[in-house]
C-alpha cells in the first residue's frame, strides 16, 4: 500500500513537471512552424528529399530539446531529484534514465510527414539519447526510432488517424506502449527495467497524448491558413480573369470600324486581341508573373486604346533592365493603367500621358505609374485601396483587390501609395520585394 501511494505521488509530480515543460517547448515549436520556409517544407511534397530533410531535422532538434528538458531518474533512488551533469558530454550513471518528451516530438514528426520524416527525427534524437548512456540508453534510442516509424506508418496508411483526436490519441498511447515493451525486453537487469517502466508509464503516456493533441491542433490551424490563402488566391485569379466588358465591346467596335478603312490592319488587330486574351488567361492562372510579361500585356492593352484614341493617349516606360525578371502578382500595372484611362481621360482636351518608371532599390524595387489626368478628389482618395469604393464608372474595387493581392504575396513587405492632385494628375507607387522565382 505504501509503495502504491508513493508511485501515485511520483506519477502526479512527474506529470505536472513534464506538462509545464512540454507546453513551453510546443509554444516555441509553434513559433518556428509559422516561419515560411518551415511551413513550406511541412506542407510541401513529402516525397522531396529537401522537405524530408528540413522536417526531420526540425523535429529531431526539438526531440533532443525534449530529452534535455526532462529530468533524471535513478531506479535505485526513486523520488530523489538528480541534477544533470555539468558537462553534457558526460555519460549518465548506469542506474540513471531520462524522463522527458523526446518521443512526443518524434511521434509528431511521423504524424506530420510520414515514415521517412519520423525515421529521420527518430534517428537524430535516438542517436543523441544513446550517447547519453545509462542502463536504458540503447533501448530508449531504438524505441525512439520505432515510434517515429510507427507514427509515420499511421500517417501513410491510416491518414484518418493522423487527423482525428481519437486516432491521434491511439497513436500516442500505442507508441508509448511500444516504448515500454522495448524497455522491458531490451534492458537488463529486468528488475530495473520493470521499475523504470512502472515509474514512467503514466507520466509519459499522459504527456505524449496531450502533446500530440496540441500539435494536431497546431497543424490543423496551419492547414486552415493554407486553405484560406488558397481560396483568396483563387478569388483574386477569378477577379483578374474578368475582362472588362466595356473594353471588349469598345475594342471590337474599333476593329469593326478599321475594317472599312484598312482591312489588313484590322486583321492584325484581331490576331493581337486573340493573343492578348490568351496571355491574360495564362497569366491569371498563376500567382505571379515576371515584370517583363506584365509590361508586354500593358503595352498590348494600350495598343488597343490607341486604336480608339489615336491622338489622345501617350505612353512612356523607363524600367531598369535588371528588374525585368522580378516577379509580381498578375495585372498589377494593367490595373493602374486602366484606372488612369478610366478616371483621368474623360473631358480632357489634351493628350493623356502615362509614364511607368521602375527603380532598383536593393532588396526591393519601385514601380511608379503616373498620369497628367483629372486627378482624384480628396475624399475619394482617402478611401481608395482600403475598401471597395462606389463609382459611376465602376465599383472602385480594382485598387482594393490589388492591395489584397500584395498582402497575400508579400505580407508586411510591400506598400501601395497613391498621390493625386485634382486637375493635375495621379501617381501610384508600388514598393515590391525582389523575387526572381514564381510562387
Amino acid at each position: 500500500m505504501h509503495y502504491s501511494t508513493d508511485m501515485m505521488f511520483h506519477w502526479l509530480d512527474n506529470t505536472a513537471q513534464l506538462s509545464q515543460r512540454v507546453c513551453v517547448v510546443l509554444i516555441a515549436a509553434h513559433v518556428f512552424i509559422r516561419m515560411k520556409w518551415l511551413r513550406q517544407a511541412l506542407r510541401g511534397d513529402p516525397q522531396q528529399w529537401r522537405n524530408r530533410l528540413v522536417c526531420a531535422t526540425f523535429f529531431g532538434v526539438f526531440a533532443i530539446i525534449g530529452t534535455h528538458s526532462g529530468f533524471l531518474l535513478d531506479v535505485h533512488q526513486l523520488g530523489k531529484r538528480i541534477a544533470w551533469p555539468a558537462d553534457l558530454s558526460d555519460a549518465l550513471k548506469h542506474s540513471q534514465a531520462v524522463i522527458g518528451f523526446r518521443d512526443l516530438m518524434v511521434l509528431a514528426a511521423g504524424l506530420s510527414g510520414g515514415p521517412w520524416i519520423g525515421l529521420g527525427a527518430g534517428l537524430l534524437a535516438g542517436w543523441e539519447r544513446a550517447l547519453l548512456g545509462g542502463f536504458a540508453g540503447f533501448a530508449s534510442a531504438f524505441a525512439t526510432v520505432m515510434q517515429g516509424l510507427w507514427a509515420g506508418w499511421a500517417f501513410q496508411w491510416r491518414p484518418h488517424w493522423a487527423t482525428s483526436m481519437r486516432g491521434a490519441c491511439f497513436i500516442a498511447l500505442t507508441g508509448t506502449l511500444l516504448q515500454k515493451l522495448i524497455l522491458l525486453v531490451g534492458v537488463q537487469p529486468y528488475a530495473d527495467a520493470q521499475t523504470l517502466v512502472l515509474e514512467t508509464a503514466m507520466p509519459v503516456a499522459v504527456v505524449n497524448t496531450l502533446g500530440v493533441l496540441l500539435f494536431l491542433f497546431v497543424m490543423q490551424d496551419l492547414e486552415r491558413d493554407r486553405l484560406r490563402n488558397q481560396a483568396q488566391q483563387a478569388e483574386l485569379r477569378a477577379l483578374n480573369a474578368q475582362i472588362e466588358p466595356h473594353f471588349m465591346n469598345n475594342t471590337l467596335n474599333a476593329i469593326k470600324a478599321l475594317i472599312r478603312r484598312d482591312p489588313d490592319a484590322a486583321s492584325q488587330y484581331v490576331v493581337k486581341l486573340a493573343r492578348f486574351l490568351d496571355d491574360t488567361r495564362r497569366c491569371v492562372s498563376a500567382n505571379s508573373i515576371s515584370l517583363q510579361q506584365e509590361l508586354a500585356q500593358v503595352e498590348r492593352y494600350l495598343d488597343f486604346q490607341t486604336l480608339r484614341f489615336p491622338e489622345a493617349l501617350q505612353f512612356q516606360r523607363n524600367i531598369s533592365p535588371q528588374l525585368l525578371n522580378c516577379q509580381l502578382p498578375p495585372r498589377c500595372l494593367q490595373t493602374l493603367v486602366e484606372n488612369a484611362l478610366l478616371h483621368g481621360m474623360p473631358g480632357r482636351s489634351k493628350p493623356l500621358k502615362i509614364d511607368i518608371v521602375g527603380i532598383d532599390h536593393g532588396q526591393s524595387f519601385i514601380l511608379r505609374v503616373s498620369d497628367n489626368g483629372n486627378g482624384i478628389p480628396a475624399p475619394r482618395l482617402a478611401e481608395l485601396g482600403k475598401r471597395p469604393v462606389d463609382s459611376s464608372n465602376g465599383n472602385g474595387s480594382a485598387l482594393f483587390h490589388l492591395r489584397q493581392s500584395f498582402k497575400l504575396a508579400f505580407p508586411r513587405q510591400s506598400t501601395l501609395a497613391i498621390n493625386s492632385w485634382e486637375g493635375h494628375g495621379t501617381e501610384v507607387i508600388l514598393t515590391i520585394p525582389k523575387r526572381s522565382t514564381p510562387w
